[in-house]
């Protein structure tokens, strides 16, 4: 069984500061720092990966507390609708990954790129994703702020008042296989939208599974938010990988 570590905090002025912000913070440059770095491998002008980069976190880290408020806190919201505005609140990463993508989507075509350098740069994106979600899911294994069933399994965490999942350690464990993997796979020529099929086709089943898992989510018709997501998520990406494998030298429409 994993042993229990306390939440590492420092104090800075009088205000402490948890490991669990300064890795989102870490996440969300990691992220920039991988797309821009990586822009030139998959034909993207590194300028112009910047800007959109920078887009997609915005858009992402809004639509995180939008979504999470929305569909897991509805409550809150009938409370005090001002709720929806505090964006410095409370964020889900599948609602961040679902806004940060179709907002992309949008000012890229707003912007008239053409759907080769779309492909391109979301093929950048999910791929440098695994790598941003191993970060930030580091930081919530460290907070405990997602919290499984209660189980003496070998993976299950020795906390204080008994054993059970710590889903936040155990998708860090998954995406950093997921980030192994896409290692190995870029060191070949891939075809356009590659990496954006692999990616669904790989961590949405990981995802349904450990959201399985949770105790006190919001469920409808017995699933989490995050799980219909999923279930779309793996749909596309065994649509992308498909057309992909028919026609290799084509990019998918």
């Amino acid at each position: 069984m994993i042993p229990y570590v306390p939440h590492p905090t420092i104090e800075i002025g009088g205000h402490e500061l948890g490991a669990f912000r300064v890795l989102v913070l870490g996440a969300v440059l990691t992220q920039f720092w991988m797309v821009v770095r990586l822009a030139p491998r998959f034909g993207v002008d590194v300028r112009r990966a910047g800007n959109l980069c920078i887009w997609a976190i915005g858009l992402g880290l809004a639509s995180a507390h939008v979504f999470d408020v929305i569909t897991y806190f509805p409550e809150r919201l009938a409370e005090d609708p001002l709720a929806l505005l505090r964006f410095w609140g409370s964020l889900s990463s599948t609602g961040g990954m679902l806004g940060g993508l179709l907002g992309l989507l949008i000012v890229m075509r707003v912007q008239r790129f053409a759907p080769a350098e779309i492909w391109s740069f979301f093929d950048l994106c999910l791929y440098a994703l695994p790598f941003t979600l191993a970060v930030g899911r580091l930081g919530c294994a460290l907070q405990h702020d997602h919290l499984g069933r209660a189980s003496d399994h070998l993976l299950a965490v020795a906390f204080p008042d008994g054993p059970r999942f710590d889903l936040g350690l155990l998708e860090f464990l998954a995406v950093s296989a997921i980030s192994a993997l896409f290692l190995a796979l870029i060191r070949r020529p891939r075809p356009p939208g590659f990496f954006v099929g692999a990616f669904f086709v790989l961590y949405g089943p990981t995802r349904f599974v450990l959201d399985a898992l949770r105790t006190d989510d919001a469920r409808y018709f017995g699933w989490t938010p995050a799980q219909g997501l999923m279930v779309l998520a793996m749909v596309v990406g065994v649509a992308i990988l498909t057309r992909i494998r028919r026609s290799p030298d084509s990019t998918p429409s």
